[in-house]
Parts: C-alpha cells; structure tokens; sequence
C-alpha cells in the first residue's frame, strides 16, 4: 500500500476531466475576473496557497495510501481557499477489502499532520478517521444514513480532493451518482420540460438543513466557545457549498451536452451521460462552479461582483489572524456591537443579496427551476 504518483499528476487528470465538459472556460474564476474587471487577491491567494499546502501534504503522507485506500481532504484545502490557520479536514477513504492495517495507517497519517504542525479536524468526529465506501453508497436515505454519513457523501461530491492516488475517490464518486440518478425515476421517466435530479438535489438541501441544526447543538454543547468563527463560515462557506451544489443539479437542465439529455429521454432512459456530466462539472470548487455558472448564463455583473467581492472580503478576514482569533472568541452574548462581528454581518449580507438575486432574478429559467425544486 504505497504511493507512487505525484500530486501534480493528481492535479492534472483533475483539469483534463474538467476540460473534457464542453463549454467550460479553463478558468472559471479568472474568466470573471477579466469580465468584470476587477481582481480578488485573497481568492486568488487562497488557491494558490492550497495548491501549496497540497503538494506539501503530499510529501508528508507519501508511502501511505492506495489504490483502496485513499487520503482525501475537504474544507478550506480542498475548495482551494487555503488560509494560515485552516484546519486539514481528512479522511482515509477505503473502497476495497477489510485490512488491519487501515486503522494503522489512518494513525500513522494522524501523527505525521499533528507532527508537520497542521491544525486538527474538528471535534465532530466526521474527519480524521476512516471512511468506508460501502456507507456512502448504499446508506442514501432512511434510518442508517446518519447525519455523518450524509455530511461525508455530500462532501466527498462537492468539495474533496485526494491527495496523492485517487482510484478510490474516482470510484466512490461514481457509484454515489449513479446511485442518485439512476435511482430516481422522476429524472428518468417523468415527462416534465426540467430535468433536474431531485433525489440528489434534495440530499444536498439535507446535508444544509442537518449543517444549520447541528449549529445550534455545537453553540449549547460548547457553551458559545467558537460561536463567532462557526457563525462566519455558515454564513458563507457552508452556504457557499449549499448554493453550488443546488447549482451543480441545475446545470443538468442548464449546462449538460445535448447528448445527456437525449439519453435520458430516449428508450433506454441511460443516466450514463449525465452521471458523467455531473462527475466533471463537481469536480470544481465551488467557487469554479459560481463563476462557471455567472459566466454560462451572463448573470449579471453587479451580482458577479457583489458575490465574488463578498467572498474576497471573507477570505481576507480567515487570512487575518488577529480579525480570525478575535472571531473565535465571541459568544452570542458578547458578539454584538463588535466591530469585527460587524465587518463579518456586513459582506455576508452582500453575498446572500447577491445570490438571491443569482437565484430569483438574473435568469428567468433558473428562477423557475429553484422555484419548482428548491420552493415545492
């Protein structure tokens, strides 16, 4: 079980599978940038800093995953928003026969981050542990699909990125598709003019509505300890990932190949084409499928530069040590009338006015299909 390829390697079959969808410029966010003319410096320090985190990951775990086990990484590093105090998210991903030695090398794992200095994952137990495909594949829905099972198959299609080997992740991703789309008849066989698939669309408003909830169980568990930092991200990371993944269904009706639709309505009903569009078009990060979307459908540039801005402003403020610390230590009781609270209030207003006008404004079909998938 020993790793061979380099993260450069990794990084680019990423960008071939992104390039293989047609229609998508090679980059998303510089496209808009150029469009709108402006430059968001912490956005783009953000993506360079994890490509450098990435890589020195890579070197810090060398010799330990396979092709059924592989290391994967979620949050900050993974959406490319690498700031200096991030935490590495983390998981051994394993799809493939029962071994002894994976709970050894998810240790092993564990003690070369917490020796090169990185922060721990969260107390919530999702990360820094093992991963079992077989949970994410088969669990979609009822009693065993946990709050934690959800959260790491919604994760793992929406903001993840293997370090170093990838089989296993390629893998896993597939079969969770083909799960939610051939599985859902409505997507198959309904005869409406959109389509969207549902099953899917309505897991990721699962995994917002358990993020939102699980909020408040952390404020009274924690006794308002990290309120601050947590009640920034939910306003605009874990948004973020919310509003791209509802994206990312839409742009099935949206932004699919001709040819994917065609198969679904055909004899066969094929979902084959379409799990592959939605493959590659998640492969971005979420800020790649924003700009990817504002560009395809010419949103409107106030609403670009309104999200992209507020992004920026929310990037700069991670990248801030003493705003991020400062952050961290506000309760409820003690956030209000402080100036940093304040600054944070300011521009995650502007990002949800701007997504609200991405959503019910700017493009007529998108309005009806959130309407018709997001309202009924």
């Amino acid at each position: 079980m020993y790793l061979r390829s380099s993260f450069a390697r990794s990084f680019a079959n990423v960008f071939a599978s992104i390039m293989s969808t047609k229609k998508i410029p090679a980059d998303p966010i510089g496209n808009v940038q150029y469009h709108v003319s402006r430059k968001w410096a912490s956005i783009d320090q953000g993506r360079a800093s994890a490509l450098t985190t990435a890589r020195k990951l890579e070197r810090i775990t060398e010799g330990q995953p396979s092709t059924d086990a592989n290391f994967v990484v979620f949050g900050s590093l993974a959406r490319r928003e690498w700031t200096p105090k991030s935490d590495v998210d983390w998981t051994l991903l394993i799809d493939g026969q029962a071994d002894y030695q994976h709970l050894a090398l998810a240790q092993e794992i564990a003690k070369r981050l917490d020796k090169a200095k990185f922060a721990e994952p969260g107390r919530t137990g999702i990360f820094g542990n093992m991963t079992f495909s077989h949970d994410l594949v088969q669990k979609i829905g009822g009693q065993d699909d946990t709050n934690q099972n959800t959260t790491r198959r919604i994760l793992l299609l929406l903001e993840s990125l293997a370090i170093g080997r990838s089989e296993s992740r390629g893998r896993v991703r597939r079969l969770i598709l083909k799960q939610y789309l051939n599985n859902d008849y409505g997507l198959r066989f309904s005869t409406l003019p959109f389509k969207v698939p549902r099953v899917l669309l309505n897991d990721i408003v699962r995994y917002w509505r358990t993020v939102t909830v699980d909020f408040l169980e952390k404020q009274r568990m924690q006794a308002g300890q990290g309120w601050g930092l947590r009640n920034a991200k939910l306003r605009m990371s874990r948004k973020l990932i919310f509003a791209t993944g509802l994206l990312s269904c839409f742009s099935c009706d949206l932004l699919a190949d001709a040819s994917a639709r065609q198969q679904l309505i055909g004899r066969a009903h094929s979902t084959i084409a379409m799990e592959e569009h939605l493959r590659n078009f998640m492969e971005r990060t979420p800020l790649e499928i924003l700009a990817t979307v504002v560009s395809e459908l010419r949103i409107n540039k106030r609403t670009s530069i309104k999200l992209f801005s507020a992004y920026d402003e929310f990037l700069a403020l991670m990248s801030d040590s003493r705003k991020r610390d400062r952050l961290k230590r506000l309760t409820p009781d003690s956030a209000r009338g402080d100036k940093i609270y304040e600054e944070m209030r300011k521009f995650s207003h502007s990002f949800q006015e701007g997504l609200t006008a991405l959503f019910f404004k700017d493009h007529k079909r998108l309005q009806e299909l959130v309407t018709f998938y997001g309202v009924f």
